[in-house]
């Protein structure tokens, strides 16, 4: 088989919990137009990008050591990768309430449709390395990516309300990466953790797109509040 039909293959295995998601969000929320989804999409491999770029500017680790695993366990790849998610949904969640009043569900619904296109890419990558871990990474890499979107999507939209709860979600976003990371590097834990935390995530994510909360807090009238 060839190259291009391997990696045809990998994006289409990567590419179904995208599709779930999409059949779901129509089914419960059709205001998540196929456009939008899209559009998440694409911003969440723009993030991807991103992070990429600003995770090859840093020195390479010197050592093995436990404060450099961690560093770049949480650093260089946890922060760095949600930070970029946070900046790429800025303008995407600025866009979205120029055609429409938005409220934190919708917001969070964005940010999971980010995290997936994150994560499909993601995926494709490392399976083009071991065609094996494909469909695992689609079990667990791409709840992860999902919830910590759905905490990202939330935290843009509450960052001039509520700019604590806001910060709480974008360091649970971080931390659960960050665990989830841990998870898969040390051989000392058992893999089927990674799976228990990336499900735990999500769930625990899920409630923030079904929740209508106060109306101060899921009506937009004002563009600021996403500044």
């Amino acid at each position: 088989m060839s190259g291009l039909w391997v990696l045809l293959l990998l994006m289409a295995a990567a590419a179904l919990p995208a599709i779930i998601v999409f059949l779901w969000l129509r089914a419960r929320k059709p205001t998540v137009t196929l456009c939008w989804f899209l559009i998440s999409l694409a911003a969440g491999i723009i993030s991807l990008v991103a992070a990429a770029i600003i995770q090859s500017l840093f020195p390479p680790i010197g050592s093995s050591g436990l404060g450099s695993v961690f560093f770049s366990i949480f650093v260089r790849i946890a922060l760095v990768e949600e930070t970029s998610r946070i900046v790429t949904l800025i303008p995407l969640l600025k866009a979205a309430e120029r055609r429409r009043n938005i409220d934190m569900p919708f917001a969070a619904v964005l940010g999971l449709v980010a995290g997936l296109g994150f994560s499909l890419i993601e995926s494709a990558f490392h399976g083009m390395a071991d065609i094996n871990i494909t469909l695992l990474r689609a079990f667990t890499a791409a709840p992860l990516h999902g919830a910590c979107g759905i905490r990202a999507g939330a935290a843009v939209f509450l960052a001039h309300s509520r700019p604590a709860k806001a910060l709480f979600l974008f360091i649970s976003a971080v931390f659960i990466h960050g665990a989830y990371n841990l998870t898969i590097v040390s051989p000392a834990l058992p893999s089927a953790l990674a799976i228990l935390i990336a499900i735990a995530a999500l769930f625990t994510s899920l409630p923030l797109i079904k929740t209508a909360g106060r109306d101060d807090e899921n009506n937009l009238n004002s563009i600021h509040t996403l500044t």
